[in-house]
């Protein structure tokens, strides 16, 4: 079992050099020399560069990030749309998108313990604002959020998505 300090270093070092050059800079051999640990530790405990991308992100998700000030569903959403278009985060985010269409293992953590949390945050938003099918709902909420960011069209703006928000609260679902 890898130390707390050791994994520490591996995030900050996975981020320091996706920072500096990007996606396609992450080797576990830069890795490994950034964190001045061998790549036997690395290859312990994370199977693959998207895994140790994936456990450094989804760490700092819940250990550094700021908690969403407006609590509503346009504040989440608009939240979420930040997190996703904003360099660097946006770029690796991609990255670990083309993983989880090969990778069961990264696909899986990225379910767990990313999306089905924060699914089920806004879930029960939508649950307390009266929508009668809030899992589909939400599903119609978060699609073009996620289809405009895959398709690398512009975001929604703010009255946009207070629009998009009053109109699937108001449709039949």
């Amino acid at each position: 079992m890898v130390r707390p300090e050791t994994v520490r270093r591996v995030h900050a070092a996975v981020l320091g050099v996706a920072q500096r050059g990007g996606p396609s800079a992450l080797t576990m051999e830069g890795i490994a020399a950034e964190a001045g640990v061998g790549k036997q530790t690395l290859y312990r405990n994370w199977s693959s560069v998207h895994a140790i991308l994936f456990d450094a992100l989804a760490g700092e998700d819940t250990s550094s990030a700021e908690p969403v000030a407006d609590d509503t569903l346009e504040g989440l959403l608009k939240a979420a749309i930040d997190e996703i278009s904003t360099e660097p985060r946006c770029s690796l985010l991609r990255m670990l998108a083309a993983a989880i269409q090969t990778d069961p293992d990264v696909a899986r953590e990225f379910h767990e313990r990313l999306l089905a949390p924060q699914v089920a945050h806004i879930r029960q938003l939508v649950s307390a604002v009266g929508a009668q099918d809030p899992g589909q709902t939400t599903e119609l909420l978060l699609s073009p959020i996620f289809y405009r960011w895959f398709m690398r069209l512009p975001q929604f703006e703010e009255n946009e998505l207070e629009q998009h928000v009053r109109s699937v609260l108001t449709a039949k679902t």
